[in-house]
């Protein structure tokens, strides 16, 4: 993603760099202060309550078998600040129902204090392991994250 001319680029590794292209610098942020990371997304955005950059690091830890259900782990989140060149994990209940998890998928834009992704609401726990594979099962979302607040909020699209 990017904002304000900010470029934000990330690797299957885990590595993440913020790239300026108009003054030719780079910047690799320091390591996930959080262990194993399954799959993730990344935004970025700027507070303008703060005057700061934030990193936005949306984690899937992964899932477990327990007899024939498939159980998800809940998302994890954790925000990088600029300004003190660390990260630190925050709560991600807005993320999460009684029955379902959300999952970002494509970091979208950044716009006026707000953070877009695209993703979609699954449920935590499947009947057997190839139930997550049916699509019906996923309704498609937009989520917003207000890097002021350090809310998520979500959106479903219209059927």
């Amino acid at each position: 993603g990017h904002c304000d001319g900010i470029v934000c680029l990330c690797d299957c590794g885990g590595n993440i760099i913020l790239c300026n292209p108009a003054i030719k610098e780079l910047k690799l942020l320091p390591k996930s202060c959080l262990p194993n990371w399954g799959y993730s997304d990344v935004g970025i955005g700027y507070d303008p309550k703060s005057k700061d950059y934030k990193v936005q690091r949306i984690s899937c830890d992964g899932e477990e078998i327990y007899g024939d259900r498939l159980v998800f782990f809940p998302p994890r989140v954790e925000i990088y600040n600029l300004s003190t060149d660390t990260w630190r994990e925050i709560k991600s209940n807005c993320l999460e129902t009684e029955a379902t998890f959300l999952w970002p998928e494509d970091f979208e834009m950044y716009w006026k204090g707000i953070c877009y992704w695209l993703g979609y609401e699954q449920p935590k726990e499947f009947e057997s392991y190839f139930d997550r594979l049916e699509d019906e099962k996923k309704k498609t979302v937009v989520f917003s994250f207000d890097t002021g607040d350090e809310v998520f909020h979500s959106i479903l699209l219209p059927d």
